[in-house]
């Protein structure tokens, strides 16, 4: 872990959220002082005498002491024997090395994703041409076209019913179902009402295309190889190519040309139904996309990594 300087110190604890003015820092501190050894239990008057003196009488309701040693315990920071009448409450460098080591890791990720979802919202504004977005929002304002409406859902099973209404309907043979993987690598996506529908699909001779950029899919192969040797046994159309890539990409799920269904958001989950005629750039763009990767792919079967 990296080494911070004394004028760095208080920066680290600001990012992790321990402002050393909290309640719970006030009460870990004076626990420290009245401690004797590090295996000693100090008991809650004890305690809260010693708040008493370091907050200069101002020690609090009890039940706010209590409430700040009960956040302490669930984040790691001390530890409490309840065997007694009376509860004892400890800790020690060890204890709160721990504790620290947990919250820097539990910041560490929380930034990561953001910093994701920021990079993939520059990547969704830099690939848009403001100019044909320009015209198109004149048009539309004049009254010159009508074009299909966006449609929003938030949620797995509205997600699902977006899916079913936009995407699947009406879907005859030639038609090509695009599947972009990585943002479904945390759903049970294969559970078996939609395995009936995408053998429904490929017997009406839909081609499906799955695309794995190897960003966490790893755990939907198994049981997408099973189910991919299985449906090519009967002759049907599908497809599952990887192709490794650090950046992210549009997430989604295409009908044809005719538009996706954008992931916009995996927390909360979101999407957005986005027919061609209503952005054809960024439909493009994302279907060219992935038409590109997916050519340069190596099939789940024959992939070694």
């Amino acid at each position: 872990m990296r080494e911070v300087s004394e004028l760095q110190y208080e920066e680290v604890l600001e990012i992790i959220g321990l402002d050393k003015t909290r309640k719970e820092m006030l009460v870990l501190g004076a626990l420290l002082k009245v401690q004797k050894e590090p295996t000693e239990f100090i008991d809650f008057e004890t305690l809260r005498e010693q708040l008493a003196i370091d907050e200069g009488s101002r020690k609090g309701k009890d039940s706010l002491i209590y409430r700040s040693l009960s956040w302490l315990e669930k984040e790691g920071f001390l530890r409490i024997d309840k065997s007694g009448h009376k509860h004892g409450y400890n800790s020690s460098i060890a204890i709160i090395d721990k504790a620290l080591e947990k919250m820097v890791n539990k910041a560490i990720k929380s930034l990561e994703k953001n910093l994701q979802d920021i990079n993939s919202d520059i990547t969704f504004l830099s690939e848009m041409n403001v100019d044909i977005m320009a015209s198109s929002v004149v048009d539309l304002a004049a009254g010159k076209e009508k074009i299909e409406k966006t449609v929003f859902a938030q949620g797995w099973e509205n997600i699902l019913k977006l899916f079913d209404n936009k995407l699947y309907k009406d879907l005859k043979e030639g038609d090509v179902v695009r599947v972009k993987l990585e943002w479904l690598s945390g759903i049970d996506y294969l559970e078996p009402r939609r395995t009936i529908q995408y053998e429904e699909l490929l017997q009406n001779g839909v081609e499906i295309r799955a695309l794995d950029h190897n960003r966490g899919e790893k755990k939907l192969r198994p049981g997408m190889k099973k189910m991919l040797v299985n449906m090519r046994d009967t002759g049907s159309k599908v497809g599952y190519r990887i192709l490794p890539r650090e950046d992210s990409t549009y997430q989604f799920i295409g009908r044809n040309t005719e538009g996706i269904v954008l992931i916009v958001s995996e927390s909360p989950l979101s999407a957005t139904w986005l027919p061609r005629s209503s952005n054809s750039e960024l439909v493009d763009n994302a279907i060219d996309s992935f038409d590109r990767d997916y050519k340069l792919g190596i099939d789940l079967l024959d992939y070694e990594g």
